[in-house]
């Protein structure tokens, strides 16, 4: 089997999720933003951001719709997450909040279009952060909007006649929450380096196809079963192909024994009981996206998150383990 030259081995594999946001999401975002937000709801998120975090920048104190906008892609690129991300909460609740000003009342579409907008970039350029509520309690209020703002003329004027002319109630306010942290970032990093060599590229595939799916929105019982489906190959690889340990139709648990049994997890061989739990969690993740196993059925993007990161932490260990123990190929 051909080896894989120096360069390809040593160089550092290019993050695909990140737990702030890059230049191209910041981008993004302020585009997002540009199809709706208006140069007083950029002035007044400012003036509220000032409040918050006691800093002022030049950049944003301008007095017209081009320069203000740009400011807010500055600084959503430049500043840290902690600032950009308050800055953006801020102003997605202005935007949702009514106005005085027609400019500033946003139709309830244009309004679940943006929100949709941010959760779609966040999970395309795979940045570790999502928006709260979920999108279907934004999606409940929304159509209480459109409701409202599109309320036969005759009702609406009954209405303001009894005094009773008011907007729906949000009953939420928007706040970023992070999905994982550095760890989820440098496990994906290492079984990409390890999917190099052409020994586990095959078996690593499906994890890859996992990451894929999960970057289209796609978070459906296909995940676990794409990274089961790793899981297993490289088992496979090991207790079948190259050692002989176990025949192809095994389980993939008579292929955690024999791993176990051939000194794979000394000194710790605790830790199979952890990754018996692991294995759990992946079938569990297949079996709850419901009963009647639709491909699309939806699982929660959190729990996504959780096994990608401990599938892939699980296949670096084995690989690594493996090759220390059994010598590289």
């Amino acid at each position: 089997m051909p080896s894989v030259p120096w360069y390809n081995r040593q160089r550092e594999i290019e993050p695909r999720v990140h737990k702030e946001l890059t230049e191209r999401s910041a981008t993004r975002i302020m585009f997002a933003l540009d199809n709706i937000v208006s140069y007083g709801e950029i002035d007044d998120a400012y003036k509220r951001y000032r409040a918050e975090v006691g800093l002022q920048h030049d950049y944003l104190e301008v007095d017209d719709f081009g320069p203000a906008i740009d400011g807010v892609g500055t600084l959503l690129q430049n500043e840290d997450l902690d600032r950009s991300l308050t800055f953006l909460e801020l102003i997605i609740d202005i935007l949702w909040t009514p106005s005085d000003y027609s400019s500033e009342n946003h139709s309830a579409e244009a309004l679940f279009q943006f929100d949709s907008d941010i959760r779609r970039i966040l999970v395309e350029e795979g940045v570790l952060l999502r928006l709260c509520p979920s999108q279907k309690e934004v999606e409940k209020y929304a159509k209480q909007l459109y409701e409202y703002q599109n309320q036969d003329p005759v009702v609406r004027m009954a209405n303001r006649q009894r005094g009773n002319d008011s907007p729906p109630t949000r009953p939420f306010s928007f706040q970023f929450e992070a999905l994982s942290h550095e760890s989820a970032i440098e496990s994906d990093q290492q079984v990409r380096a390890l999917a190099k060599n052409q020994r586990w590229s095959d078996a690593l595939e499906p994890y890859d196809d996992a990451w894929g799916l999960y970057q289209d929105g796609q978070f459906s019982r296909i995940i676990p079963e794409k990274l089961y489906n790793s899981l297993e190959s490289v088992l496979e690889r090991i207790c079948v192909e190259e050692q002989n340990w176990n025949t192809e139709n095994d389980q993939v648990g008579s292929y955690l024994d024999s791993c176990r049994e051939n000194g794979l997890f000394e000194p710790n061989d605790a830790m199979v009981g952890e990754w018996s739990q692991i294995l759990g969690g992946i079938q569990t993740g297949i079996q709850r996206s419901g009963s009647d196993r639709k491909d699309h059925a939806t699982i929660d993007q959190h729990y996504c998150i959780l096994l990608l990161h401990q599938v892939g932490a699980f296949l670096t260990f084995l690989i690594t383990r493996y090759e220390d123990v059994y010598g590289e190929k």
